[in-house]
């Protein structure tokens, strides 16, 4: 199966398209991750919503607003508290993670290359076949 980043983007405007996302697609997500940068210089973190694969497992989207929330602790932040309240919403749970910054990797694919591993070990992909 393959699995993919689609990242919406990096600002306000895109928090909206996310909104959207749950909105009308609640039914067909798995999880809602914060990807959360502590380490890094500028403490930023990614929000993830991981759908459920397509019907005959051929397709797993991961859509992301990529490294553009500031990181919510110990003070939250709008952004942060919107993306929970729109998961909410729909009895969906927000869950974090700690990770590497994309600025530790030359290249994004090798970024998403890393947080597929990383997701695989939390157990909210399912392994390769």
């Amino acid at each position: 199966m393959k699995q993919s980043f689609i990242v919406i983007g990096h600002g306000l405007t895109d928090l909206f398209e996310f909104q959207t996302l749950i909105e009308y697609n609640h039914e067909r997500i798995s999880d809602i991750i914060m990807l959360h940068t502590p380490l890094s210089k500028e403490k930023l973190s990614s929000a993830c919503i991981i759908m459920k694969p397509t019907k005959g497992q051929h397709f797993q989207a991961i859509y992301t607003i990529m490294e553009g929330i500031k990181y919510p602790y110990p003070d939250s932040n709008k952004k942060f508290d919107l993306i929970n309240e729109w998961a909410n919403a729909y009895h969906i749970q927000v869950k974090g993670l700690d990770v590497k910054s994309r600025a530790d990797f030359a290249e994004d694919e090798l970024y998403f290359t890393y947080l597929k591993g990383v997701l695989r070990l939390e157990r909210y992909l399912p392994p390769l076949q």
